[in-house]
């Protein structure tokens, strides 16, 4: 499902991107046109070109002669290519404006007068990724691809959405708000509120991190733009009136405003000679009203209390409590001010060696750090927040008494040199890893510098910063300290916020909704009242009418290119498994395994995800748990744990379990790496029971955290697990019966005897237990990391067996209703189908792309409200329906179960051949997407779908027909087939769902 983000992720950093390192001299990338400074070209004047040797890329600066419009091109010799255009937008209420507007661009522009043609370019194109998003001072348009046709068409439709956009009254009242008639075709019904950004800002502060979060920085940063929601507070939307809308784009969405950003290695003239063209009919404005002006400095810290809903889902009521504290820090534009906090920030919050970790975590006074905890550089003032969920308010004051004592013993001791050089390393190692979205997190790295006008190319200079930062400690050994005392100790700039939960959250917001429509209501004359009903019936027989979308461009079959194979080489070390892709991994050695878990028992199962969230988070024979977590950071990326469960593709009703496990490392480390697991893995010792409750804990409060964000794949995984046993299994080691059943057993069970079944579960997968494992790694690595895996299987002396099938049988239809005290819904339909290697699984998967873009989205989300809609096919065999943020769930549901009627009734209408292959382009942005070298042939390894097995899937989704549609929906989606339905819905409490004999669940 599409998503627009109220902010992008938080702790994006330059340097947490992966890249490639080389210290190849100043060169040309792929012979394109050499820049140089001071010269213009196709309108733009170049004003400056620098090789950064740390990533392998040219960052170069360019600024339209024309308008002012600043330009930055990254060059690297990356297939998937970006491009972005960015716009200050500064709100100066909390209505949504910027928010409103970013969804309404998108649907339809001068050239391209359709109905929302973002979504419909979803499928007519390859794009690796497409969105818009608002962030609290800029939004941003972004899209990738690695197929240069489809960059290009993309670039149209981006630029003449943005420039040009129609804004007609009708998108405004689908996407922003409006008043309707509760039965549109009586005039005399109740009125309700809907839109698109009311309902998904009504979600997002159905989330109380958001609503902690959204809070704190408003109140931290109280002055100009940072007071308000820059998304939309739902009581404050419903004031916004579509001229504003007008008014606004045509102020902030001047090329004089707007900065673009571009990466990868497609020809950049080509771009400067498309935007330039555009841009032909502007000229240059003064841009300075959007400029963002510097927080006023507090001389006093303050304190503010806020109120959030009780989750019913989360921690008993006297505990949801949560604090935090948080400062203003630098200038974004200092940019070494800037790594030397992040760097600040990680050793003083992150890891069993920093000191709030000791001082607030390890003494189990809460569930962990909150999710604002952290250093935040995306706005002009940065600000850092150490902050406690689940914390009971009678500590508050304990809480900050700990706080200021930490800072203190920071300052008289500092930093260990093992821990500095560990975070160091950290550094050093994600510069070398690379990934297939390097574009995306540039993009979201520089936005909110460039923004500012801060100097995006010297943000990239990792290493100049790191040397920079080596050399003042050396002349200075309590450089860091005094950096501690100056942002912290002596910083004014201070905001306490405590937040407490109220019964009455839920009741209270709806009583100001209710209020906010009454007084809409009372202040309609019989006029108003005509047009709202007018309105109403326009909006929908506009959202229902068929259009032309063929003036949108699309790709065709001759564009499409068959994706390259990974080449893999399968052998065996003492009989077990091991897969090989030698592959370009930049010098680093990546490794995953898997360990057979099908010998746990049933409550072992359910204990497996803790098992695998705390195993490397206490000490071994050898190291203490300090001093392991420093062994690990400095000559690893960190080891990850995780539950594996895999149905066959051949058989959905068996399926593996097993325990997952990897890391990766420089290739001058990967003998430590696996030396470490060694260790870890023969040697772990879960003996610490204060650390234990811990850790416990935390991971207790964390399940309950970001459900609401993730409504809908908790409620897909919730339907699911009413189907069939495995995905029963699956729900109960990570859904919400897994959430209530930890909640259960701590109820139930002392914390020594669970942890001596954790100490069961590691006794019994570390036995003779089968295990197959995968390298990748370059090609002149193979020997030695052959030879270090060897020693490390023979370590563990594990069975040399395959590894064993588990049987899942289908379980009866049933319906289960989650209340959660939120105000919107999510809800899932699930049934059951066939395994990946069916000739109707490919089918089915290009009719879900169909019934999301041509059903599921009208439907559920333009004429009723929700913010998001669709339907997949898993890997598992299930095909499910959902929403997200949705007000409805009955008329939702029904929505799902007409989908077999909606193909029938258009199998020869709405579905022809060019929504066909639409669906399949949507299909294959999935199956062709870029793999990164640490993810090649991982496919093959964790599904074991063969190259082989995944062309003849390929193939079959190309050659899909109309009829083919026709089979598989009379196959599976007929309401009179046999097939087991699960279905789910979390939300508020609701009687007709009662009445159908739902299982309610009120955990």
């Amino acid at each position: 499902m599409l998503r627009r983000f109220i902010f992008p992720n938080k702790k994006f950093l330059i340097y947490r991107s992966g890249l490639k390192y080389t210290t190849l001299a100043q060169q040309k990338i792929n012979s394109q046109e050499t820049f140089t400074p001071g010269k213009e070209y196709h309108g733009f004047l170049c004003k400056r070109v620098e090789y950064i040797p740390d990533f392998n890329m040219y960052a170069m600066i360019f600024e339209h002669e024309k308008t002012g419009l600043q330009y930055v091109h990254i060059e690297r010799n990356d297939s998937n290519n970006l491009f972005s255009i960015n716009f200050r937008t500064t709100p100066f209420d909390s209505t949504g404006l910027p928010h409103i507007l970013e969804h309404s661009v998108l649907c339809g522009s001068k050239r391209f007068p359709v109905r929302d043609p973002f979504f419909k370019m979803l499928n007519r194109s390859l794009a690796t990724f497409m969105n818009a998003m608002t962030g609290p001072d800029y939004t941003l348009y972004p899209f990738s691809s690695t197929n240069e046709k489809d960059y290009r068409n993309l670039q149209q439709i981006y630029m003449d959405a943005v420039f040009n956009p129609n804004l007609k009254y009708l998108d405004f009242l689908q996407e922003g708000w409006r008043l309707e008639n509760k039965n549109l075709d009586d005039k005399n019904s109740e009125f309700i509120f809907k839109g698109v950004v009311y309902n998904e800002m009504k979600g997002a502060f159905a989330e109380n991190s958001q609503v902690f979060g959204q809070h704190l920085f408003n109140k931290l940063l109280p002055e100009h733009t940072y007071q308000f929601v820059s998304g939309g507070d739902p009581k404050d939307i419903p004031s916004l009136k579509h001229q504003d809308l007008v008014d606004f784009h045509k102020k902030y969405y001047h090329p004089s405003n707007s900065r673009i950003i571009s990466y990868g290695n497609f020809e950049l003239k080509k771009n400067l000679t498309y935007v330039n063209e555009y841009l032909k009919d502007y000229d240059k404005i003064d841009s300075t009203y959007s400029k963002v002006p510097n927080q006023t400095r507090w001389s006093e810290p303050k304190k503010a209390k806020i109120t959030c809903r009780y989750d019913n889902m989360g921690a008993p009521i006297q505990k949801q409590n949560q604090i935090a504290v948080g400062y203003l820090m630098n200038d974004i534009c200092d940019i070494y001010e800037t790594f030397v906090l992040h760097v600040l920030t990680e050793l003083m919050i992150k890891g069993p060696n920093s000191y709030f970790y000791k001082s607030l975590i390890e003494p189990n006074i809460s569930g962990g750090y909150n999710s604002m905890t952290g250093y935040d550089n995306t706005i002009k003032d940065t600000m850092l927040t150490i902050g406690l969920q689940d914390v009971d308010k009678n500590d508050f004051d304990k809480v900050l008494q700990i706080f200021d004592a930490t800072i203190d013993e920071a300052i008289e001791k500092g930093f260990e040199r093992k821990h500095l050089n560990s975070v160091l390393h950290n550094l050093e190692l994600q510069m070398r890893h690379q990934t297939t979205k390097f574009g995306l997190g540039l993009l979201f790295n520089l936005t909110p510098l460039l923004n500012h006008n801060g100097d995006v190319i010297e943000a990239m200079k990792l290493s100049k910063q790191i040397n920079m930062l080596k050399e003042n400690i050396k002349h200075n050994p309590k450089y860091l300290q005094e950096k501690v005392q100056q942002y912290f100790k002596h910083n004014r700039h201070k905001l306490i916020l405590s937040m407490e939960p109220d019964e009455e959250f839920e009741a209270k917001f709806a009583e100001i909704e209710r209020k906010n429509l009454a007084e809409k209501v009372k202040n309609l004359t019989e006029i108003d009242r005509q047009k709202v009903f007018d309105d109403g019936k326009l909006l929908a027989s506009v959202q229902k009418a068929k259009e032309d979308v063929n003036i949108l461009p699309c790709l065709k079959i001759d564009d499409i290119k068959t994706p390259e194979k990974s080449e893999l080489v399968f052998s065996e070390i003492e009989k077990m498994p091991l897969q090989l892709c030698k592959t370009d991994t930049n010098g680093i050695v990546y490794f995953s395994g898997i360990l057979d878990a099908s010998c746990l028992n049933d409550n072992q199962r359910k204990l497996l995800p803790l098992f695998a969230e705390i195993v490397a988070q206490f000490g071994t024979k050898k190291h203490n748990f300090r001093d392991f977590d420093n062994l690990v950071a400095s000559k690893t990326a960190g080891l990850g744990f995780g539950v594996h469960l895999a149905e066959s593709i051949e058989n959905n009703q068996l399926y593996e379990l097993g325990l997952q496990f990897g890391s990766y490392a420089l290739k001058e480390n990967s003998k430590d790496m696996f030396e470490i697991f060694t260790d870890l893995l023969t040697t772990v010792e879960f003996n610490d029971i204060q650390r234990f409750e811990m850790l416990v804990e935390n991971y207790l409060s964390n399940l309950s955290v970001g459900i609401a964000q993730s409504g809908h794949l908790y409620a897909i995984q919730n339907a699911s697990g009413l189907v069939t046993e495995s995905a029963q299994l699956r729900e109960s080691m990570i859904g919400i019966e897994h959430l209530n059943y930890m909640k259960k057993l701590l109820q139930t069970k002392s914390s020594e005897e669970i942890l001596q079944e954790i100490k069961t579960i590691s006794s019994k997968l570390l036995q003779k237990r089968p295990v197959r494992c995968a390298l990748n790694l370059s090609e002149n690595d193979e020997e030695n990391s052959k030879k270090h895996t060897e020693i490390f299987l023979n370590a563990l002396k594990l069975d040399k067996t395959d590894i064993h099938w588990n049987k899942s049988s289908l379980l009866s239809s049933k319906s289960r209703h989650n209340i959660m005290h939120i105000p919107v819904n999510y809800c899932a339909k699930t049934i059951n189908t066939v395994p990946y290697t069916h000739d109707d699984f490919p089918i089915l998967r290009v009719l879900a792309r169909i019934l999301s873009a041509k059903y599921l989205l009208p439907v559920i989300r333009e004429q009723n409200g929700a913010y998001g809609a669709g339907s997949k096919l898993g890997f598992d065999g299930l095909f499910s329906f959902f929403s997200y943020r949705d007000p409805n769930s009955i008329k939702t549901l029904s929505t799902f179960d007409n989908s077999f009627n909606w193909i029938m009734a258009n199998v020869n209408k709405i579905i022809d051949e060019q929504t066909l292959f639409e669906a399949k382009l949507g299909v294959l942005q999935q199956l062709d997407a870029p793999v990164s070298a640490k993810d090649k042939g991982m496919e093959t390894f964790k599904f074991r779908v063969t190259h082989e097995i995944f062309s003849k899937h390929r193939t079959r989704v190309l050659n899909a027909s109309i009829d083919n549609i026709k089979y598989v929906s009379e196959k599976y989606l007929s309401n009179d087939n046999k097939n087991v339905v699960g279905k789910s819905v979390i939300g508020p409490a609701n009687e007709e769902l009662v009445k159908e004999n739902w299982i309610i669940n009120q955990e």
